[in-house]
């Protein structure tokens, strides 16, 4: 388990007006993850909007329910 997540990049796509926060596990680099922010979000804001990223993301697994095909 990452003790740490690293945020690497954030992206804008100016078309789709979207953006895009990326991370890696601190104990793993070979795990990434690519999650979306609210559009526009500055790099001050980063930390933020990544956190409540990843809460979101984590409360929708920890609802999802697990189906074999």
């Amino acid at each position: 388990m990452a003790e740490k997540l690293v945020v690497t990049g954030l992206s804008h796509d100016l078309q789709a007006k979207k953006s895009y926060v990326s991370f890696i596990w601190s104990d793993d680099p070979g795990k990434r993850l690519g999650l979306e922010v609210p559009y526009g979000t500055a790099l001050d804001d980063v930390a933020a909007a990544a956190r409540t990223a990843l809460d979101g993301l984590a409360r929708e697994l920890d609802a999802s329910e697990l189906s074999l095909p």
